[in-house]
């Protein structure tokens, strides 16, 4: 099970891209790539499966093909 933790309340319904990878640990990270919400996860499936549901539309969310840390709040680095 994976967690996931709000940076920032979000007072509007607008959709957000989410970059999807996995981290030098091996945890898969979903990262909103305005810095509002991120999760950290066991398996990749549910890192898109958040990714999806936060991004609010089937084209939130970009695999990457290099690791991806999670940020703990830092935003996008």
């Amino acid at each position: 099970m994976g967690q996931a933790m709000p940076l920032q309340s979000q007072s509007d319904n607008t959709s957000h891209l989410f970059l999807v990878g996995q981290s030098k640990s091996g945890f898969w990270v979903a990262r909103d790539l305005e810095g509002q919400s991120e999760g950290i996860f066991r398996d990749k499936k549910d890192a898109v499966r958040f990714a999806l549901f936060e991004g609010g539309h089937p084209n939130a969310v970009m695999l990457s093909p290099n690791a991806v840390e999670p940020s703990f709040g830092q935003g996008v680095r």
